[in-house]
């Protein structure tokens, strides 16, 4: 899987980076803030982009805005956005999307439920794009809040 990473503080960049590489993914491109994410998404096509939903300029929503920048560009890909805090106003519509994931920091455990997660999210944007486009499934997708959410073992949240 080819990832690329957006992520503004750089130990934790690294660590994702090395993360990625120990698991054997490749990191196309790795980023402190979302400037140059669309060019680098158009460029290197990954299957996957994790970001940070908070960083510079304002550390508000600009990964929450660069994910749906990404979604509407290239629903193909998929997104996990990382939080430290819970942002409900900002996932509830990138949920919508389809092929998006959001992970809060502090509550990943093992390294393995990490990239189990991350492994799922392009197979969920590419179901997505088929529901989207007419296929026999048009149920919505799930939310963070629904028992159909896997967290990052895998499992329903239920």
């Amino acid at each position: 899987m080819r990832v690329v990473i957006v992520e503004d503080q750089v130990l934790l960049r690294a660590g994702l980076e090395r993360l990625f590489a120990d698991g054997g993914h490749e990191v196309v491109a790795a980023h402190g803030d979302a400037s140059h994410l669309l060019a680098t998404v158009a460029g290197h096509r990954p299957d996957l982009v994790v970001l940070d939903i908070r960083m510079p300029p304002t550390f508000t929503d600009e990964g929450a805005r660069a994910a749906k920048a990404v979604k509407e560009a290239h629903p193909d890909i998929g997104v996990l956005v990382l939080s430290q805090h819970i942002e409900t106003s900002h996932v509830v519509d990138l949920v919508r999307l389809g092929g998006f994931g959001y992970l809060l920091k502090d509550r990943v455990l093992k390294v393995q439920e990490f990239l189990a997660a991350a492994d799922r999210m392009p197979a969920a944007a590419q179901r997505s794009i088929r529901r989207s486009s007419g296929g026999s499934s048009r149920r919505r997708p799930p939310t963070a809040h629904s028992p159909t959410f896997p967290n990052a073992s895998g499992r329903s949240s239920s």
